[in-house]
């Protein structure tokens, strides 16, 4: 799994345990479980992934699953 830097500096923004709830998700969607509220992004390529009030863009790379977190936030400034 990676972060890219926009990501990293989303999930230092966030509070401590929404944080931990998408490094979580995300874990278990690298490793396919868990039943997280994920959609598919129209016109573009990703998906995302909501916890509460904050969302999480991320794709998946290659046969094996590589997770590359785009960006966490607000919704307001994280599909830009």
């Amino acid at each position: 799994m990676q972060y890219s830097r926009k990501a990293i500096k989303g999930l230092r923004k966030l509070p401590a345990n929404v944080a931990d709830q998408f490094r979580t998700a995300f874990q278990e969607i690298a490793n396919s479980r868990g039943h997280w509220e994920v959609k598919k992004l129209a016109g573009r390529e990703g998906y995302r992934l909501r916890i509460g009030g904050y969302r999480g863009i991320y794709k998946i790379e290659g046969e094996q699953v590589t997770v590359l977190v785009l960006a966490v936030g607000p919704p307001g400034g994280i599909y830009k």
